[in-house]
C-alpha cells in the first residue's frame, strides 16, 4: 500500500460543524502555527506579512500593541518596550538559571518578582504584565492569524479555531506547564494536549512511514536558547478498528530517554559575539573620547539591542561564509563599530559550547541504556543545529553517523502537534500512528496525619514512624509512585489502613534529571473524612477504613489526584432456603433403568453399525426408489428409538447458611492547594486578567478602524486626483468647472489634512473627512456612470415589457386554465411599469446634466418584479383535468348490451350473432379513441416547451 507524505483528513459523517485545529510551537524565538483542518493536509499557517514563522515578542506603544515582524522592525528603537522570550519566565521565580540568563545577556526588559501575584511580571510602557499574560496575547495573535489564512482559502472563517495543541520543551515541570495552561485559557484556547517538542517532530517523521523492524533514532534539536535530545524507538505493530476486523499496520513510536541543556542554545552563541563586539566598541569608544573615563556600551539598551540584532546577522552569515565585515555607523555616541568576524575567531569564542553540545547525546543513550551500535539514525533539527562547528563535532561524536535532515527543522514540530491533535480530537479521522512518551523526573508521595486545618507548608519528615514527646508513634508514609522515564498517562493507586485524616504531599524527588532551579514541591492535599468515617465502622464494631488515593500522571506530564477514597469490608452470614433436586428416594431405581437403557443403547448401536454395513455393501444394487423408501424408514425407526419417557424429578427445599461481603464506601473531601514562591493563577487573578486582556484588545481593534479608515482617506483623495485626470472627457459632460473645482480642493485639503491635524485625528473626525470629500465626489462619478447605464437599462426593461404582452397573448390558447381578468391583471401591471418609464424619461429630459438625474439605473430593473412574482404564481396553476369518456357511446353500449340479452331468451343464436356484432363494433371505436389521446398528447407537449421558453420573462 503506498504511503502519502501527507495524511489527508477525513471527516466523519455524523460531524456535520467544520472543525480546525492548531498546533502551535512556541518557540522562544519564533512561534510556528500549523493547521489542520477537514479534508485537507497539514499546513503551516503564514502570518500577515506572509511569512511562515513569527517572531515571539510584543511591542507597546501609546497603548496598542505589535506582533511579530511589526514589533521586530522597531525593537532597535524601543527596546524598553517590547519584552521577548516570555515563555522562558513561566512557572519560575527571578532565580531560576533560565529567567537569571536573560539579564545576563542585557535584554532591557527582564521580569522582577511580584508579592502581590506570587510570581514574576515585568514593567512595560508603565503597566505590569505577568509572563502568562504576555504569552496569552501571542497566542491570541495565533488564532487571529489562523483566522486571517483560513478566511484566504476560501473557507468559512467567522470564528478562529479554538482547539489546539501546545509543544513544550522537554525540561519543562509540571510547574512550567500548569503556567503554559493557565495562558491558554487567557487567549479562550481549549488546550486538547501538551507534546514535548522533540516527540512532536518524532510523530511528524512517523506519520507516513512504516517499520518492519525496530529502529532506534536519536532526534538532536538545538533551538534559540536549550538543547534537547530524544532517543526513540520506531516499530510496526498490527492494531484493529471498529470499521474492520482485519488488523492493519501502522506506525508507532516510543521514547526510551530524553536528555537537555537548558542554558545552551543559538543565542548563546549569539552572546557571544555580543561581548565581543561590545569589547570591540568600548575600546574603539573610549580612544575617542578620549576623557580617561571607563565607559561601557553595555549599560546603553538602545546600542546593545542594535549588536545583538547584528551579532544574530554574523552568525548566519558565518555559517556559510568564512568571514564577514561589520560595521554599525554612530551605535552610540556618535561612535561606529567597524571590525572583521571570522569563523574561527567565533569558534575560538565558542570552544566550551560546542563541547557543552554533545554532552546531552551521551546522557540520553545512557538512560535509554543502549550504545551508540544501536542507534539506526540521528535527526536535526532546531534553528541552531546549522553552526557548521556543531554538525562536525557531533558527527564524530556518534561515530560518523550521517546526520539526517529528512524533515523541516523550523516546521516539524508545529505540524506534529497539528497532527497529534486531529488524534486527539473526535472531529477527524487520521492515519493513526501509535505514541508513547515518558516523564523524566521521579515524583514521590508523603503521608502524615492532618493535625490541623492549615500545615506549615513544606516540613515532612522522611516517612516510617516517629516518636511524639509522650513516646507515642507517629504515624507516616513516603514512596516513589513515579519513576524516572515511566510512562505518560498511567494511574497509580496507593492504598493503607488508617483511621486519622490525612496530609497528602506530591513532590518531585532529587534526582539527576531534575532541572535546575525546579522547586520540589509540587500539590498539597488535605484530606479529611477518613476519621468520621472510621467512627461509624466502629460503632459497628468493624475495623479500620482502607484508604485507597489515584493519582493520574497525564499525557501532557501534569499530575491529579482523580479520586480518594475509603473502604471497610464486612462479613456477615444468612440462612437461605433452595430448591434442589430430590435425588435421594429415587438413586435405587434410578440407576437401575440408567444401566438398562445405558445397555439396551449400546446394543442398538451395534446393530445399527452392523444394518449401516450392510446396505452401504449393497447399495450399488438397489435403485434409487428403494433407496430413498430405505432411507425413509430408517429415519422413521431412529425417531421412535430416541423417544425415551423423562422422568421429572421431585424437587425439596433446604435450608443453607452462607457467607457473604458487604463493602462500606465512603468518598473523601479533598482540598488542594499548591506551595512554593510562585504560585499557579488562582480564579480571581484568572478574572483580572482577562478583563485586562479584553480592554487592551478593545483598545487595539479600535486602532485598526482607525487605520483603515485612514487608509481610505488616503486612497480616496488618490482616487479622486487620477479621476479627474483619467476620465476628463465624460466628467467635462455631467460636471460644471466649479463643480470639479470644489471636488478636486477638497482632496488636496484632506491631504494635508492627513499630514497634519489627520495624524492625531479619532475615528469619529476620519470618518466624517471621508464623509466630506467623498459626497461631492461620488455624486460626478455617478452622473458619468448614469449616462450610459440609465438608458441601457430602459431599453432592456421596454424588451422585457414586450415580451410580457406577448405571452400573454399566447396564454389565450396555451394556457386556458389563466382566466382573462389574471390576464388583464398582468397587462395592467405592464402599462403601469411603462408609464412609470415614460414619466422619468420626461422628467429626465428636464434635468441639466450636471445636475442630479431623476432616476437611477439601479431603479428600473425593481419595476419588474410584482409582474415577474405574478406570472410565476400564474405558470404554476394546474391545467384543467381532461373530459371523461362520451356519454353518447357509453348509452349506446348500454343499449345494445340490452338487446342482446333479450334476444338471447329468444334465440341464444341470434343471440350470440348480436353480441358478436356489438363486439366487432365497439373494437374500433375504442381503438381510435386511444390513437386520437395520443394524437393529442404528442400535439401538447411541443407546445407546453415551447410555451415553457416563452414564460422566461
Amino acid at each position: 500500500m503506498r504511503l502519502f507524505s501527507r495524511a489527508l483528513l477525513l471527516a466523519l459523517p455524523a460531524l456535520v460543524s467544520s472543525k480546525a485545529i492548531l498546533g502551535v510551537d512556541m518557540g522562544s524565538l519564533y512561534m510556528k502555527v500549523a493547521l489542520v483542518q477537514r479534508g485537507a493536509p497539514l499546513e503551516i499557517v503564514t502570518n500577515f506579512h506572509s511569512k511562515r514563522k513569527t517572531e515571539n515578542m510584543i511591542l507597546f506603544d501609546a497603548g496598542t500593541r505589535f506582533y511579530g515582524a511589526d514589533a521586530s522592525s522597531l525593537l532597535a528603537r524601543k527596546p524598553l518596550k517590547t519584552p521577548v522570550q516570555m515563555s522562558l519566565m513561566l512557572g519560575r521565580d527571578e532565580d531560576h538559571p533560565c529567567v537569571a540568563t536573560l539579564g545576563e545577556r542585557h535584554f532591557p526588559v527582564t521580569p522582577k518578582f511580584n508579592e502581590t501575584r506570587n510570581g514574576l511580571s515585568l514593567s512595560v510602557d508603565n503597566q505590569d504584565y505577568t509572563p502568562e499574560e504576555l504569552v496569552a496575547m501571542v497566542l491570541h495573535h495565533s488564532k487571529d492569524m489562523a483566522q486571517t489564512y483560513i478566511g484566504e482559502l476560501g473557507k468559512d472563517a467567522k470564528a478562529a479555531p479554538a482547539d489546539c495543541v501546545l509543544t513544550v520543551p522537554a525540561f519543562f515541570t509540571v510547574h512550567e506547564r500548569r503556567a503554559l495552561l493557565d495562558a491558554a485559557s487567557l487567549a479562550d484556547l481549549n488546550v486538547l494536549g501538551l507534546l514535548e517538542e522533540n516527540t512532536a517532530a518524532a510523530l511528524h517523521y512517523a506519520m507516513d512511514k512504516q517499520f518492519p523492524e525496530d529502529q532506534i533514532f536519536v532526534f538532536y534539536n538545538m533551538g534559540g536558547t536549550a538543547v534537547q535530545v530524544s532517543v526513540v524507538k520506531l516499530h510496526n505493530y498490527n492494531m484493529t478498528s471498529g470499521l474492520s476486523s482485519k488488523p492493519k499496520t501502522v506506525g508507532a513510536l516510543e521514547v526510551l530517554s530524553k536528555a537537555w541543556d537548558a542554558t545552551l542554545g543559538g543565542q548563546s552563541f549569539d552572546h557571544r559575539i555580543v561581548e565581543y563586539l561590545a569589547d570591540e566598541f568600548n575600546a574603539k569608544w573610549d580612544k575617542q573620547r578620549n576623557d580617561g573615563k571607563k565607559k561601557d556600551v553595555r549599560t546603553v539598551p538602545r546600542a546593545m539591542t542594535k549588536i545583538r540584532l547584528q551579532a544574530n546577522k554574523v552568525k548566519h552569515v558565518l555559517s556559510a561564509n568564512m568571514e564577514i565585515p561589520i560595521f554599525m555607523d554612530s551605535l552610540h555616541d556618535d561612535c561606529a563599530l567597524s571590525t572583521l568576524m571570522t569563523r574561527a575567531k567565533l569558534e575560538e569564542l565558542c570552544v566550551d559550547l560546542i563541547e557543552r553540545a554533545t554532552k546531552p547525546v551521551y546522557q540520553a543513550l545512557e538512560y535509554a541504556n543502549i550504545t551508540l551500535s544501536d542507534v539506526h539514525g540521528i535527526e536535526m533539527i532546531g534553528g541552531g543545529m546549522r553552526i557548521p562547528r556543531i554538525q562536525t563535532d557531533l558527527k564524530k561524536a556518534l561515530n560518523d553517523i550521517e546526520l539526517g535532515m529528512h524533515i523541516n527543522a523550523d516546521e516539524s514540530m508545529a505540524l506534529g502537534a497539528a497532527f497529534h491533535g486531529a488524534n486527539l480530537s473526535t472531529a477527524f479521522r487520521v492515519r493513526h500512528v501509535g505514541l508513547l512518551d515518558v516523564n523524566p523526573f521521579p515524583i514521590r508521595i508523603t503521608l502524615k496525619e492532618l493535625e490541623t486545618e492549615e500545615q506549615k507548608k513544606g516540613l515532612f519528615g522522611g516517612g516510617g514512624k516517629k516518636k511524639k514527646d509522650d513516646g507515642e508513634e507517629v504515624w507516616g508514609k513516603n514512596a516513589t509512585i513515579l519513576k524516572a522515564f515511566g510512562k505518560l498517562g498511567v494511574k497509580k493507586t496507593i492504598a493503607f489502613t488508617h483511621d486519622k485524616d490525612i496530609h497528602c504531599a506530591l513532590d518531585y524527588e532529587e534526582a539527576e534529571t531534575l532541572p535546575e532551579g525546579t522547586p520540589l514541591g509540587i500539590d498539597r492535599f488535605n484530606i479529611t473524612g477518613v476519621e468520621d468515617f472510621a467512627k461509624e465502622m466502629e460503632e459497628k464494631n468493624l475495623g479500620k477504613p482502607k484508604v485507597a488515593l489515584q493519582f493520574q500522571l497525564t499525557d501532557s506530564g501534569l499530575t491529579k489526584l482523580l479520586k480518594a477514597e475509603a473502604t471497610v469490608e464486612e462479613m456477615y452470614t444468612v440462612e437461605e432456603e433452595v430448591e434442589v433436586d430430590d435425588d435421594e428416594a429415587d438413586d435405587e431405581a434410578s440407576n437401575a433403568t440408567n444401566t438398562k437403557e445405558e445397555e439396551a443403547d449400546a446394543d442398538a448401536k451395534t446393530e445399527d453399525a452392523e444394518d449401516k454395513k450392510e446396505e452401504e455393501a449393497t447399495a450399488d444394487e438397489v435403485n434409487a426408489t428403494e433407496a430413498n423408501e430405505t432411507d425413509t424408514d430408517a429415519n422413521a425407526t431412529s425417531e421412535k428409538a430416541d423417544e425415551k419417557p423423562v422422568k421429572k424429578k421431585k424437587k425439596k427445599t433446604i435450608t443453607q447458611t452462607k457467607e457473604k461481603k458487604r463493602v462500606h464506601k465512603r468518598a473523601l473531601t479533598v482540598k488542594t492547594y499548591n506551595v512554593g514562591k510562585v504560585q499557579p493563577y488562582s480564579a480571581e487573578l484568572l478574572a483580572e486578567s482577562k478583563a485586562k486582556l479584553q480592554a487592551l484588545a478593545k483598545k487595539d481593534k479600535e486602532r485598526v478602524l482607525l487605520e483603515e479608515a485612514k487608509n481610505k482617506v488616503e486612497s480616496y483623495v488618490y482616487h479622486i486626483k487620477n479621476k479627474l485626470v483619467d476620465d476628463e472627457e465624460n466628467i467635462g459632460k455631467v460636471s460644471t468647472e466649479e463643480q470639479r473645482a470644489e471636488v478636486l480642493k477638497l482632496a488636496e485639503d484632506a491631504e494635508e489634512w492627513m499630514y497634519e491635524d489627520g495624524s492625531t485625528a479619532d475615528l469619529a473626525t476620519t470618518e466624517d473627512k471621508y464623509a466630506e470629500i467623498s459626497v461631492p465626489a461620488e455624486k460626478i462619478f455617478n452622473r458619468v456612470k448614469e449616462m450610459t447605464a440609465r438608458p441601457e437599462a430602459v431599453v432592456a426593461m421596454k424588451g422585457r415589457l414586450t415580451k410580457v404582452g406577448e405571452l400573454m397573448t399566447k396564454w389565450e390558447t396555451t394556457m386556458p386554465q389563466v382566466t382573462e381578468e389574471e390576464r388583464g391583471e398582468v397587462l395592467k401591471l405592464v402599462d403601469d411599469v411603462t408609464a412609470w418609464i415614460k414619466e422619468k424619461e420626461e422628467a429626465q429630459s428636464k434635468v441639466e446634466a450636471h445636475e442630479d438625474p431623476a432616476f437611477t439605473s439601479a431603479e428600473v430593473p425593481i419595476q419588474i418584479k410584482p409582474i415577474e412574482v405574478l406570472v410565476a404564481k400564474l405558470k404554476r396553476k394546474p391545467k384543467p383535468k381532461p373530459p371523461k369518456k362520451n356519454e353518447t357511446d357509453a348509452n349506446a353500449t348500454d343499449t345494445n348490451s340490452t338487446n342482446a340479452t333479450d334476444a338471447e331468451e329468444t334465440n341464444s343464436t341470434e343471440a350470440k350473432d348480436a353480441d358478436s356484432e356489438n363486439e366487432t363494433a365497439d373494437e374500433p371505436a375504442e381503438g381510435e379513441a386511444k390513437e386520437d389521446g395520443e394524437k393529442e398528447e404528442a400535439e401538447a407537449d411541443p407546445e407546453e416547451g415551447e410555451s415553457k421558453k416563452d414564460d422566461e420573462l
